[in-house]
């Protein structure tokens, strides 16, 4: 797995492109260029962020970061809180809107951020000032990791402790803990009547190859909206995409442009797209059972064949 992931940083695109059929529900009409909404992941500083941002600027776009881990507010820590992280993301993006000028924005998530801008767009605004949604294995059914530790009575267990401010340490659970659980009554409600909002796109994007977010079939929607679910290996079956370079690989970056850019997903593959590698998705995390009546929508069964 390490190799895959210096690969895929380390790679220069190649000029194979592929345009995946649709797996979800309808997709946007091309539109102008907005300005980007990007929710950094809680492992992401501001240093670490211009892995994304830098080339995403180079592509020609206006891009704001939302710093998710701020160290001067543990209490809104991802690790702590989620939905008051996504209150402050809510203020914070208002701010926003009003210093530049701008009164839409596009937005791309990675991992557990997309729970927190899903929040934000459902509950605290955030569906006024946002066209387009890129879900980068955002767990919109929720995470098995938290359900199977809350389950267990230790949310979060002992190796994880590390991750939250020192002060939250003997909290069991934290609230994030059950604000992403899956299976959970938080995610239920933020999925229901629909986990797509009216006047919303999304694209949900998630690699086969997934095991911090798997199975990869969490981070797909069904059901009524305007979105579109993209599996990377649909456009590029070889490319070494996983859980920590769906944002910094030059092909997921790619990606990202084509959707924010006409609502078509084309990517500029990193190596030959054949012969295609096979790859077996995993059924669930390392070690991890998912909740009790968890059953993988039928149209994503062909991925396991």
């Amino acid at each position: 797995m390490g190799f895959f992931r210096r690969l895929a940083v380390l790679a220069a695109a190649a000029a194979t492109v592929a345009v995946a059929a649709p797996t979800g529900a309808t997709q946007a009409a091309p539109g102008e260029r907005l300005p980007i909404i990007y929710l950094a992941s809680a492992i992401e500083n501001e240093t670490l962020t211009q892995a994304f941002t830098a080339p995403m600027r180079a592509r020609g776009y206006e891009v704001y970061t939302f710093q998710t881990n701020d160290p001067k507010d543990p209490r809104n820590n991802p690790f702590v809180r989620i939905k008051g992280n996504s209150a402050k993301l809510g203020r914070w993006a208002d701010d926003l809107s009003k210093r530049t000028g701008h009164k839409k924005f596009d937005l791309v998530t990675i991992s557990q951020t997309g729970i927190v801008g899903r929040y934000w767009l459902k509950d605290f605004g955030g569906a006024r000032l946002v066209r387009k949604a890129v879900i980068l294995s955002g767990m919109i059914l929720g995470s098995p990791y938290q359900a199977q530790w809350l389950r267990q009575g230790k949310c979060p267990p002992r190796d994880r402790l590390q991750y939250l401010p020192p002060q939250y340490r003997g909290m069991n659970p934290t609230p994030a803990c059950r604000e992403q659980a899956m299976g959970g009554t938080d995610i239920a409600a933020l999925n229901s009547p629909a986990q797509a909002l009216p006047g919303v796109t999304y694209y949900n994007v998630t690699t086969l190859r997934e095991e911090e977010a798997a199975p990869f079939w969490i981070n797909l929607m069904t059901g009524p909206g305007r979105y579109r679910n993209i599996v990377t290996q649909d456009l590029c079956p070889n490319d070494p995409i996983v859980h920590m370079t769906l944002n910094v690989a030059p092909s997921m970056q790619s990606l990202i442009d084509s959707l924010l850019r006409t609502g078509h997903p084309a990517m500029a593959c990193m190596a030959p797209a054949a012969p295609a590698m096979k790859v077996r998705p995993l059924r669930t995390p390392p070690g991890i059972t998912l909740p009790a009546g968890s059953v993988m929508p039928p149209q994503f069964a062909r991925y396991y064949r």
